[in-house]
């Protein structure tokens, strides 16, 4: 069972899989003992096939609807997603990403549903908003202030 903040996906015989990158660039002719270098962790992709009968034909309408759904901006709305899995992969929020793909099964009365989710505000990006924010509070801009001191020196200064 998935849920889109609070809304079951319709359907039946529904499959969900998780994966997440990470990424790494292999080193091996640079150094020694450099064997690879980890590019960070990639957001989580939550892909999801399920079933939805003819007779539902409003279900199918309504996730098509929740997949073109905009935010007060216009980008994409943010979901908060519960399953199983994406508990086991921490994943709490997505966003509709790609295709949302319906075809009709052969010799069933009914659509094979295929669509991704792609994590937003990972863990990894919220470790970094922490760490960028805290960089910010504890620089100084060195163009104004580097500026001020130059021209308060100036200032002081004798001569022609």
């Amino acid at each position: 069972m998935i849920t889109l903040n609070g809304w079951q996906v319709p359907g039946y015989e529904t499959r969900i899989n998780c994966g997440i990158k990470l990424p790494s660039e292999d080193l091996s002719g640079i150094g020694s003992f450099a064997l690879s270098n980890d590019n960070g962790i990639k957001p989580g992709v939550v892909s999801v096939t399920t079933k939805i009968p003819f007779v539902d034909a409003a279900d199918l309408a309504e996730l098509i609807t929740r997949a073109k759904q905009l935010d007060a901006n216009g980008a994409r709305a943010v979901l908060t997603i519960n399953s199983q899995i994406t508990e086991a992969y921490k994943i709490r929020k997505v966003k509709f990403d790609g295709d949302i793909n319906a075809s009709e099964e052969e010799g069933k009365k009914g659509w094979q549903v295929t669509f991704k989710l792609l994590e937003v505000l990972s863990t990894a990006e919220r470790t970094q908003q922490k760490i960028d924010g805290k960089a910010a509070e504890n620089s100084q801009t060195q163009t104004i202030d580097g500026h001020a001191t130059v021209q308060t020196a100036f200032d002081k200064s004798e001569g022609p």
